[in-house]
């Protein structure tokens, strides 16, 4: 906790010392907080998923142990045990019984704007090596070459008003607001856990980082999209692999810890549902693929073909991203020096960011809710590009289109698929960050 802490003051004190964006953030924030209160005082909550949580955790807290036995309204429970402690937490400020919907909401207005802030700091944090370059606290060095100082201010100006532009684009999607404070879905505390162990993972707080990322994958197991490129990290920023093993294994213990109870009473059910990697959906809710027809989605070659092509890509992005390491190190090889430890906040954002993309964009069924696992990370994967200002826009938008489109059409399918290959593409052609300090 103290090491959470002395993040979040570091990273204050930071933000306090440039001038140009505490302003600015703390008015997005501000803005932010007007809309939602507006939101969930003018527009109807729409029960989905709440009712059904609050059920599983009833039956958790009768001393239910058999996790085959744990089932709500909308089916058995499917999340890991740290979904079940939060949710009696989420039940207990919603009146204790979790029928004071209001009150659940002005919960989930606060997850909101901690995910935000949250997203705001990493992504300060992955440029703040530019920014500081001409800030007030790190002035850059004067200079008689008139031209190069223009040209050094223009840089300038382009990297902040592209970040704050970045920040802008993650306060304007209708359906995030709707799936964190109108929906109340899972999949809204979950990321903001995955956000916050970016953010320590940018500081190098690894070990810290790995804890908060488990508790993350222990309420949703998507956040395990973005495990290889953490893999890759653990090999580019540890000096052995005994240490890369050190990392992998608190990751593991977290989610031993959480989950002993079931573990001891009912290993395998627990095993199977919390983990349950096979399970099916119904083609009525996906938001993808609706071009094609029932039969062809729910095949099982259909299936094979996509997860063919999510593990070939993420081959190709570890290949894209070792030989830069290469190129900028000079050897393949991990674990060379201890230099390694100062592995850049943008390469580490860029890293898990790819990995959950990748994940996603071959995942055979994605739902509404699913935008929030990886919606504040489009403006980073766009920006990260050379794609022009005017198609960074109409992909994003295209994206925000297809998630409110319901139900979803062929025309919206084909435009999210189109979209995704087009970050695709230029992320595969594109340069991967500076690795090393």
């Amino acid at each position: 906790m103290k090491s959470l802490l002395n993040v979040l003051r570091k990273a204050y004190l930071h933000l306090s010392k440039s001038k140009w964006d505490l302003p600015f953030l703390l008015t997005l924030i501000l803005i932010e907080l007007c809309l939602c209160l507006v939101i969930i005082n003018v527009i109807n909550y729409t029960e989905i998923d709440w009712v059904a949580y609050n059920e599983q955790v009833d039956i958790w807290q009768s001393g239910e142990r058999n996790y085959l036995k744990i089932r709500g309204t909308t089916g058995p429970l499917v999340y890991p045990a740290g979904f079940l402690y939060l949710y009696a937490a989420l039940q207990y400020m919603a009146g204790g019984d979790g029928h004071d919907i209001f009150r659940a909401q002005l919960v989930f207005v606060v997850l909101y704007l901690l995910n935000l802030t949250v997203v705001f700091l990493v992504y300060h944090q992955s440029s703040k090596r530019v920014i500081d370059l001409a800030s007030a606290t790190y002035p850059r060095k004067k200079s008689d070459d008139a031209e190069c100082n223009h040209t050094h201010d223009i840089n300038y100006a382009h990297v902040v008003w592209s970040l704050r532009l970045c920040m802008i684009l993650c306060c304007l999607s209708k359906r995030i607001h709707s799936i964190f404070i109108l929906r109340l879905f899972n999949d809204a505390p979950t990321m903001l856990l995955f956000y916050f162990s970016v953010l320590l993972f940018s500081k190098r707080k690894w070990k810290t980082g790995c804890v908060v990322y488990s508790m993350a994958v222990s309420i949703k197991m998507n956040v395990l999209l973005s495990a290889p490129g953490l893999l890759l990290l653990f090999l580019q920023s540890t000096s052995s692999l005994r240490e890369t093993i050190y990392l992998l294994t608190i990751c593991a213990s977290v989610q031993v810890v959480i989950g002993f109870p079931f573990l001891k009473m009912h290993p395998w059910s627990y095993l199977r549902k919390a983990f349950e990697l096979d399970r099916a959906f119904f083609y009525k809710w996906t938001v993808n693929w609706k071009m094609f027809p029932e039969d062809i989605f729910l095949s099982k070659y259909f299936s094979m073909i996509l997860l063919l092509l999510h593990l070939t890509f993420l081959f190709i992005f570890l290949i894209k991203c070792i030989s830069a390491h290469k190129k900028e190190y000079g050897r393949f090889l991990f674990f060379a020096s201890s230099s390694n430890g100062n592995i850049t906040p943008e390469y580490i954002s860029y890293v898990l960011f790819v990995s959950n993309f990748i994940g996603i964009a071959f995942s055979r069924t994605l739902h509404y809710q699913f935008y929030s696992w990886y919606f504040h990370t489009i403006p980073f994967l766009l920006w990260s590009t050379s794609m022009p200002l005017f198609l960074r826009l109409i992909v994003f938008f295209g994206i925000e289109y297809a998630y409110n489109v319901y139900p979803a059409t062929s025309f919206s399918s084909s435009t999210l698929q189109l979209c995704h290959f087009t970050v695709f593409v230029f992320l595969l052609f594109g340069k991967v960050p500076r690795i090393f300090k």
